[in-house]
């Protein structure tokens, strides 16, 4: 895996970090829940990661002016913030129940869950290199007492964050071959069950990978926080509610951006238009 798509999928990855089957909550208390969690913010950077990730990919390649912009173009249309969002939106509509979306609007009001949020959005935002970013994160780890250490892994751990790292990134990717492959019907390709088999049996090493580098990156993400601040968020994030809200964000973002990969996909197999 290169640096390039190890920062992209890692950055989409703190979108995570803000169902259970029961009653419908509102889409408007659905919007709010976005909106305070940071992710309604945090899903406009999508697109913007998704383009300099492929400009970093077209450095040095054989791809021109036109077909990069093409391509940036794509990102914009498959990853637009209004996409994301309705879809974000129906599923955390669709999962949460009324007490659970409580408890979850009453974490981020508080001092500490608005603290949080701010450092998610601003790493979510950021855009250094991953070189940076990890040589940061390394730095803090080094110089973090163990007791903050043991803090930040129980971070990683009650948000999943590495597993949904992994996830977004097997079903994106097998969404664009999907997307590809519907494109073009008359070529030999492996079927979709065929290649999430392939892509799974790297799960472990990808897992492996993955809660290295969230752990180094939350080292970066939460240094302002002190460890009260990250004992909260893990209370929090370990009662049924908050871990009923990690899982519906974790479905609504893994199935927004594998169905925008799809469109993706099936977009770059397309001819580009051509003007008259």
């Amino acid at each position: 895996m290169t640096l390039t798509t190890l920062r992209a999928w890692a950055c989409l990855a703190l979108l995570f970090l803000h169902g259970l089957a029961g009653a419908e909550v509102p889409a408007a208390t659905a919007e709010a829940l976005m909106h305070k969690s940071g992710v309604w913010a945090q899903l406009a950077d999508v697109a913007p990661q998704a383009k300099a990730g492929i400009a970093q990919s077209a450095a040095g390649s054989r791809l021109d002016a036109d077909g990069l912009r093409r391509l940036e173009s794509l990102a914009d249309d498959t990853f637009s913030p209004t996409r994301l969002r309705a879809s974000v939106q129906q599923v955390l509509a669709d999962r949460l129940t009324a007490t659970q979306a409580r408890d979850a609007l009453k974490w981020f009001d508080s001092p500490t869950g608005k603290q949080i949020t701010r450092l998610e959005e601003a790493s979510s935002a950021d855009a250094e290199d991953m070189n940076q970013a990890l040589s940061e994160g390394n730095q803090a780890l080094a110089t973090a007492s163990s007791r903050r250490q043991t803090l930040l892994a129980q971070v990683v751990r009650v948000t999943r964050a590495a597993e949904g790292m992994v996830s977004m990134q097997i079903n994106t990717t097998v969404g664009i071959l999907q997307g590809l492959a519907s494109a073009m019907p008359d070529q030999p390709t492996p079927s979709a069950p065929q290649l999430r088999a392939m892509f799974e049996a790297q799960r472990p090493q990808m897992l492996a990978t993955s809660t290295g580098v969230m752990l180094t990156l939350f080292a970066r993400t939460y240094q302002p926080a002190s460890d009260r601040a990250l004992e909260q968020y893990v209370r929090f994030l370990s009662s049924k509610s908050g871990a009923a809200l990690s899982a519906a964000m974790m479905e609504a973002m893994d199935d927004a951006l594998s169905t925008a990969a799809q469109r993706l996909g099936r977009g770059i197999s397309e001819p580009p238009a051509t003007s008259l």
